[in-house]
């Protein structure tokens, strides 16, 4: 896996990636902690995560547009560089009536961020061999499991000693950094093909005709690809699942465990050791199997072991599983993005990885909201039980629309 780090190009967006990361969960674990001392609202507290996620759900797809039209290198670079200034804006929040720009900057950030990820996405198969691109998003996986057992811990000791203001300065100067390490990126010039040489001169409207009518293209493109198509619905029934969870998991903690906050945090990092090696084997495990059989047999075990600890509660159960389903779900993840990049061309990656961005958060939102309004109702571990349905059913979503295919690579 790391052998990948020898191509300078990937080197050099990964590691801006790593350290931009560690920035973001910096920000992530103080600013709500903030935002509920100047305001003492659950309300105006949970208002900054709707307002983070509705931009990925409205503008995720159409982002994709520009990032296929415009030069991702220097978008990513914009991107970097406009959030970096962007979260500044917090250096002025001090009081409760303040809190509204609180909401702007999460707002922004998240639409400017909407096109980062799909040029990352999109340029990394420009950045490796075709046979490295599983060590490339295996590497990645890797990063983020490191980066949130570094960025919690390190962000609440900086606001515990020297306040929000920290937070912003480490948060925006890791945006910088990661812009100068894609700023080293040395690409060739791509050589346009004749076909779209006469794309881009013919004068087939305005502006933003031409961008419906390419967004237009990039949903025909998931739509008509039978592999792209079954990599939706795969993670729409794993992300709704998610979006369960992450709702229900700490009730069930509390009422069902009878545990506390220590309790949950040590499921959580659990799973955070479990994403850790998962990413370490999922370079080797794709080798061994076919990725419709891959995600069948990852999917299935996460699926099943939920289930199991949800059925038979208990901490040290828990403890046991929850580092398994940890390693299967990264393995899953790590070959749903290898497949993306493998099989949509260059030419529409940019669009393909908005709207898969925008499936994955409407399905997490829908399903936080299905959690949120029949949770007192349902129960805790009835719901948690229709999470891990769902994922059993992404496994077979996935075996029995890719077995028959054979994945191969399109050239752009």
């Amino acid at each position: 896996m790391l052998t990948v780090l020898r191509r300078r190009n990937f080197a050099l967006l990964w590691f801006g990636q790593l350290i931009s990361t560690i920035g973001d969960l910096v920000l992530i674990v103080a600013l709500p902690f903030y935002v509920y001392q100047l305001s003492g609202s659950v309300l105006q507290t949970g208002l900054m995560f709707i307002v983070e996620t509705l931009p990925r759900i409205f503008f995720g797809s159409l982002a994709g547009v520009f990032v296929d039209r415009w030069n991702r290198r220097l978008t990513m670079i914009v991107s970097d560089t406009a959030r970096a200034a962007i979260l500044l804006l917090l250096f002025f929040v001090h009081a409760k009536e303040m809190l509204w720009l609180v909401y702007v900057v999460a707002c922004v950030q998240t639409i400017v961020g909407l096109f980062f990820n799909p040029a990352y996405y999109a340029i990394t198969p420009s950045l490796v061999d075709e046979e490295q691109l599983t060590a490339a998003n295996s590497l990645e996986a890797f990063s983020d499991a490191i980066t949130r057992f570094i960025g919690p811990p390190l962000g609440g000791i900086l606001f515990g000693l020297l306040g929000l203001a920290s937070v912003v300065a480490l948060d925006s100067a890791s945006f910088l950094f990661s812009a100068l390490m894609i700023l080293c990126i040395v690409l060739p010039r791509p050589v346009a093909t004749e076909a779209e040489k006469v794309e881009t001169e013919a004068p087939t409207g305005s502006l933003w005709t031409k961008v419906w009518r390419e967004w237009l293209d990039g949903l025909r493109a998931v739509r008509e690809d039978r592999v792209v198509t079954s990599i939706f619905a795969t993670m729409g029934a794993f992300m709704l699942a998610q979006g369960i969870i992450n709702v229900v998991l700490l009730v069930f903690v509390k009422v069902v465990l009878k545990g506390d906050a220590s309790t949950y945090g040590w499921l959580i990092t659990t799973q955070g050791i479990g994403t850790l090696l998962g990413s370490l084997v999922a370079t080797r495990v794709s080798k061994l199997l076919h990725p419709a059989y891959l995600l069948f047999i990852c999917l299935g075990i996460g699926g099943t072991l939920f289930l199991l600890f949800f059925n038979f509660p208990s901490f040290l159960l828990g403890l046991l599983l929850i580092p398994i389903i940890g390693v299967a779900a990264i393995i899953a993840l790590v070959t749903i993005q290898t497949l993306l990049q493998k099989v949509v061309t260059d030419k529409y990656r940019g669009r393909v990885f908005g709207a898969y961005g925008t499936t994955v958060a409407l399905a997490m939102l829908l399903g936080m909201l299905i959690a949120s309004s029949t949770g007192d109702w349902l129960g805790a571990t009835l719901l948690l039980d229709g999470a891990g349905g769902l994922i059993l059913l992404g496994s077979l979503i996935a075996l029995i629309m890719l077995r028959n295919h054979k994945v191969s690579v399109q050239q752009a």
